[in-house]
């Protein structure tokens, strides 16, 4: 019988057999074949086809591809080979007569979409077949001359590609800051050339950038920050619409202070970056017909983005900090006279002229960086040698605890205590919600509050807050706002939500368990609930009471701040959990768990214990939460034997295997009050739990001396195998049956969250 095979698998063949005859390692090198295309190699890009009736058509392709390339900041191939495998012909053409249209930027894909596309003729058109072409064919692939201006096209860097080229730059060069990358010609004060100026890494791969300036990446600027830049300036971009929408708040604030008689107001920004925030400002007058801009005081610490700043809207703001670049204190790529965290710049006479006039209104306007400075300063001070700023160290004399180690908290603070002084002054800031929510860093009267979504900040999606602040009075307990996505570049109003302060953690409720210095063990759990390799950095203790160990610590909902374990957490930060007290402490733990499916829900609540001890009082809550956590994959309880040769056993978990667990014991007692019975929500999880283990037991791996729970299952039982190859090959479940209930188990957890966990958890305030 004849073989039959389909189109693809002939034209897979055909390009086997091209590389093994000019002897490319087609196999063993998996590098040749990126992006899609056919083949990569020795500056040859290669498109096959069975028959190419069309060659603009597959040059077309090709073209697609090398665009591509570009953008991501690959080398281009400095030649298109285009092979008719049923003709043995080759197509040979330069991609630098097609530069321009290498340069464009292609939506969708590259094979489609591909008529009308015209060519001049080829370079050359082989034969393969005939031994002259053939040799010709193998010189072009192999070689002999390794040179980058030989084998690739030199593309030019625009705002397309420039990402990519300065992604891949860093990755090359590990040490390699963004003033090696972009460097700039404008300096006077300052020069400095980089690769992208005058290509030395990539030469012969780009085309030397001909800008004045660096003005035309302004958007790109915190994109192009290496990786440790970044998280040491926290750098993040505010989208058009968020700025514009933040203006009004500005706006409003300086129709106050005028009403409030003030004769003058600078709209102060010590993080300026690029100006986008100001930008949203031109065109804006005041009450009096003045442009807002106008009145704008900005400086930034990133040198760079202080060289756009200046000539994107320098000659438009009052004042930029330094006014200009013969002022500039340049050092390792940050403007060390504008750090706004530092004494000199509290005391910046520019500034002070301004803050120490009492007929001058200060408005601050800012969307600071977000991340944890001090805790990365402390793990990096003897590599780095860098101290505390001096608005930490006077921070710290007033507030104590972690709120001092965030640098957005470190410039709310001191926007407050060193440039706002009268009731005329405000502040419109930017930031995820808990300096405000959680900490006391100031006082002061909310005007108005937008929640903007963090997705379009280069971020995840996720709540940022916007908020116009009156200096003076008291801080409110609670704030209404309204939450604005981004649609087509429009703002869209979605919710209104009402934002309230937190005071206690859920720590306040934690049982003390007194123990004998014979309960003690040397050993304890990690995160993952087995047995911590390393030494615990706390005492570990364990009886015939103890059933689990809780951390449920501080406000937030991240993982990092809940576990449930067998054995004590290895850090400490929780509480043993008794058979007596497990029920009133597990709605703490669960609090944790809440299912938050829109953006704006997210960074928007803190889990805490400002109701105290009301929920304990309704049993069929505690029920609930009891349901839920022996259900859920987030419970990391497992039976195992541990390093003292005692076999630990798992009761919070419903395997009855051998026996009832201390938790399949209370639900007994639960289900025969008639005020706590299941009702039908709670029997089909049951039932569906009841599956589950029935398909456990029926696994491999099954241990008949364990008793098993959610998380245990899916860990140790519900494994997977490989199947396909490439781009096809996917994880499939050796025991579909029990992966496909471990799924519908989380469903159904998730709607039995919101449908009788929710709402309670808000009403006794284990949820704010």
């Amino acid at each position: 019988m004849a073989n039959f095979h389909t189109p693809y698998e002939t034209e897979r063949q055909g390009q086997i057999e091209f590389f093994d005859n000019y002897r490319i390692p087609y196999a063993d090198n998996a590098s040749i074949l990126v992006d899609n295309t056919d083949g990569v190699y020795n500056g040859c890009i290669l498109e096959f086809k069975l028959t190419i009736n069309n060659p603009n058509r597959v040059l077309f392709q090709a073209i697609k591809y090398l665009s591509r390339m570009r953008i991501k900041g690959e080398s281009v191939p400095a030649t298109i080979l285009l092979i008719d495998l049923n003709a043995t012909t080759v197509y040979v053409y330069r991609s630098e007569v097609y530069r321009s249209a290498i340069q464009n930027v292609y939506t969708g894909a590259a094979s489609k979409d591909n008529k009308g596309f015209e060519t001049g003729s080829c370079e050359q058109m082989l034969n393969y077949s005939r031994m002259e072409d053939s040799e010709t064919v193998r010189k072009l692939l192999k070689r002999e001359k390794k040179d980058p201006e030989d084998m690739y096209m030199p593309v030019a860097l625009d705002e397309n590609c420039i990402v990519g080229w300065a992604e891949r730059y860093y990755r090359e060069n590990p040490k390699a800051s963004k003033g090696d990358f972009l460097g700039d010609e404008t300096g006077t004060a300052v020069r400095i050339t980089g690769e992208i100026r005058e290509p030395r890494h990539f030469k012969g791969l780009i085309l030397p950038y001909k800008g004045a300036t660096n003005e035309k990446f302004k958007y790109l600027m915190d994109c192009l920050n290496d990786r440790l830049s970044k998280k040491d300036l926290g750098a993040f971009y505010t989208p058009v619409p968020y700025a514009k929408k933040a203006a009004e708040l500005v706006q409003k604030a300086v129709n106050r202070a005028l009403a409030a008689g003030k004769k003058d107001y600078i709209i102060l920004d010590r993080c300026a970056g690029t100006g986008n925030l100001e930008a949203a400002l031109i065109g804006l007058c005041d009450r009096n017909g003045e442009m807002l801009i106008s009145h704008c005081i900005v400086s930034t610490y990133e040198y760079y983005e202080y060289k756009v700043l200046l000539e994107r809207i320098g000659d438009q703001v009052r004042s930029i900090i330094p006014p200009s670049e013969g002022n500039v204190v340049f050092e390792s790529g940050h403007i060390s006279n504008a750090d706004a965290m530092s004494r000199e710049y509290i005391e910046n006479p520019l500034i002070r002229a301004y803050v120490d006039n009492p007929d001058c209104a200060v408005i601050l306007y800012e969307n600071p960086p977000y991340h944890d400075e001090t805790t990365t300063l402390i793990k990096n001070q003897k590599r780095t040698g860098k101290t505390f700023s001096y608005v930490v160290e006077q921070m710290k004399e007033e507030i104590s605890g972690v709120a001092t180690n965030e640098l957005t908290n470190q410039f709310i603070w001191s926007g407050f205590k060193y440039y706002l002084r009268q009731p005329a002054d405000s502040y419109v800031v930017f930031s995820p919600i808990k300096y405000w929510k959680q900490y006391r860093l100031f006082e002061a009267e909310a005007n108005d509050a937008f929640v903007f979504n963090r997705q379009y900040f280069h971020a995840t999606p996720s709540a940022i807050s916007c908020i116009l602040w009156e200096n003076g009075g008291m801080l409110p307990d609670e704030i209404v706002a309204t939450a604005f996505d981004i649609a087509n570049e429009n703002i869209l109003a979605v919710k209104r939500l009402t934002l309230k302060r937190v005071s206690q953690t859920a720590s306040k409720l934690y049982s003390k368990i007194a123990f004998v210095p014979e309960e003690k063990i040397d050993f304890a759990c990690g995160e993952d609930g087995y047995i911590y390799k390393g030494n615990p950095s706390v005492n570990c203790y364990i009886n015939s009471d103890v059933i689990g160990y809780m951390n449920a610590k501080s406000f937030n909902l991240n993982p990092l701040s809940h576990g449930l374990t067998r054995l004590s957490l290895y850090h400490g930060h929780g509480c043993y959990l008794t058979k007596e007290n497990y029920k009133s402490l597990l709605p703490l733990w669960v609090s944790k768990l809440i299912p938050l499916d829109h953006w704006y829900e997210k960074d928007v609540y803190a889990t805490t214990s400002d109701g105290g001890d009301k929920y304990t009082h309704d049993p069929s809550f505690l029920k609930s939460c009891l349901l839920y956590t022996c259900l859920s994959n987030q419970n990391k309880c497992l039976s195992f034997t541990g390093s003292d040769g005692r076999y630990y056993r798992n009761e919070l978990c419903f395997d009855t295997t051998h026996g009832d667990t201390c938790v399949s014991a209370d639900l007994k007692k639960f289900e025969a009050d008639p005020a706590t019975k299941l009702d039908k929500d709670e029997r089909e999880l049951m039932d569906t739990w009841a599956k589950i283990l029935e398909e456990a037991k029926k696994c491999t791996g099954y241990n008949d001396a364990l008793t098993y729970g959610v998380y245990q299952i899916t860990k140790e039982l519900n494994t997977f195998h490989q199947e396909g190859t490439g781009r096809n090959k996917k994880n499939v479940s050796d025991y579909p049956k029990l992966n496909g209930d471990l799924i519908t188990l989380r469903e159904r957890l998730k709607a039995y969250y919101k449908s009788h966990i929710t709402e309670k958890m808000f009403q006794y305030e284990l949820l704010k």
